[in-house]
């Protein structure tokens, strides 16, 4: 009988035990952050002696996952994360600052921490980095080669800083990356056709440098890619047709360049491009009739090119349309009344180019349309000022100057209750007023 007992006592202490094993093995230990960590954070501290950062309130007494900016792995206590971000370093990072001992580190953000000199290579230890964040900050110097060693990086922020040289080619290596940002810095050389490796990455931004060459055609590789801006820099030779296979780009920004020759038609295959600015460049051609299949368009600038020929007759497949800008070119032909079948469109700049004939608005209701600002200036535009301006009663900005109108300024006009910037001036506009209830006086504008 004893034994029995026995043996059922076991079998009770056994159970428990394989029931509180489940439930740890279940639920995560939550470790406090490991003394190698917290001596690590404390020197790297103490590197910047005359920074807000110095006089951070973290105590040696406390456990360094609490303090601000400081994220461990609930498992081992490990320094995930270190955010200082708006955080005044006032000094360098050194090539052997203890940050670098924190091998475990996943996401690093410094920026707005200003932060001076070069960008040490040893960040290229950082193995298990996933996010590296120095922006807005006073770095100089060029982008370590060793970057490339950050295999499982998928956010790289460098912008608004002082960094010069090329661009590393290593830069390819990472294969896991879904953001680059190496815009506003005095970056020179061409762009790496490494880039075209990235086939994760999601937004490319390399605007405001002094790049130079020609656009890559592995760009056309970034399958993933829903914007690219390479605007502000010295680019040459043409767009690579290549450019068409970006299924997924919604931002397509190569303004200020001096890119030349046409548009490839294969851009009217980006069906879910919604912006398109490549203005301030040497372009030419025909405007594309590909570009009708860019109905999600809100934003389109081609203006300062050297783009020819008629705009097209039909544009109503523009229904998104919010901006459309083709001014400073040579288009001509008539005026292209089918923008405004797109109650969306609220800046429409067609100055500078060589459109003549009559405006022709049509005669459905305006009243319920967006335009705000309409710039026809500097055009052959003649016959009068057609009645139906005034229903765009949401108007800001209109400016009909230096073209061939005739006739009387509508009093219509007067309905345009917002408008705050009128110009009609060097046309063959009569304007009639009474200055005494039995004399009228008309002068010419």
């Amino acid at each position: 009988m004893i034994q029995s007992h026995c043996y059922s006592f076991s079998g009770i202490i056994i159970t428990v035990y394989c029931c509180l094993l489940i439930q740890a093995l279940a639920s995560p230990t939550v470790h406090f952050c490991r003394h190698d960590q917290k001596k690590a954070l404390l020197e790297f501290r103490d590197e910047f002696p005359t920074s807000e950062f110095n006089a951070s309130p973290w105590n040696k007494s406390s456990d360094c996952c609490h303090w601000n900016g400081v994220t461990c792995d609930d498992r081992y206590g490990q320094v995930i994360s270190l955010d200082l971000s708006m955080t005044s370093l006032n000094s360098s990072l050194k090539a052997n600052s203890s940050l670098f001992r924190l091998h475990y580190l996943r996401h690093l953000n410094l920026n707005w921490c200003d932060l001076q000199g070069e960008i040490p290579s040893s960040l290229g230890n950082l193995s298990h980095l996933t996010l590296v964040d120095l922006s807005s900050n006073s770095l100089i110097g060029e982008i370590p080669t060793s970057i490339g060693y950050l295999n499982n990086l998928r956010e790289l922020s460098f912008e608004f800083n002082n960094l010069t040289g090329e661009i590393p080619s290593s830069l390819g290596n990472l294969s896991r990356l879904r953001l680059v940002d190496l815009s506003c810095n005095s970056l020179i050389g061409e762009i790496p056709a490494s880039i075209g490796y990235l086939n994760n990455l999601r937004e490319l931004s390399l605007k405001v440098n002094n790049l130079t060459g020609e656009i890559p055609s592995s760009l056309g590789n970034l399958s993933r890619l829903t914007l690219v801006d390479l605007s502000q820099n010295n680019l040459i030779g043409d767009i690579p047709a290549s450019i068409g296979y970006l299924n997924h780009l919604r931002e397509l920004i190569f303004e200020v360049n001096n890119l030349r020759g046409v548009i490839p038609s294969s851009i009217g295959n980006l069906n879910e491009l919604r912006v398109m600015d490549l203005s301030g460049n040497s372009l030419s051609g025909k405007f594309p009739i590909s570009f009708a299949n860019l109905t999600k368009l809100t934003y389109f600038d081609i203006n300062s090119n050297n783009f020819t020929s008629m705009l097209p007759s039909d544009m109503s497949g523009f229904h998104n349309l919010e901006s459309f800008i083709v001014s400073e070119n040579s288009f001509v032909g008539p005026f292209p009344k089918s923008l405004f079948s797109i109650p969306s469109l609220k800046f429409l700049y067609l100055e500078e180019n060589q459109f003549t004939g009559p405006i022709q608005l049509g005669n459905s209701s305006l009243s319920s349309f967006e335009l705000k600002n309409l710039d026809l200036s500097d055009n052959s535009f003649d016959g009068p000022i057609p009645e139906y301006i005034s229903e765009f009663i949401k108007l800001t900005d209109l400016h009909l100057d230096h073209n061939d109108f005739t006739g009387s300024i509508p009093r219509s006009l007067s309905k345009l209750v917002k408008l705050g910037s009128l110009h009609l001036s060097y046309n063959r506009l009569t304007v009639w007023r009474t200055p005494h209830k039995k004399q009228e006086s008309c002068f010419w504008i």
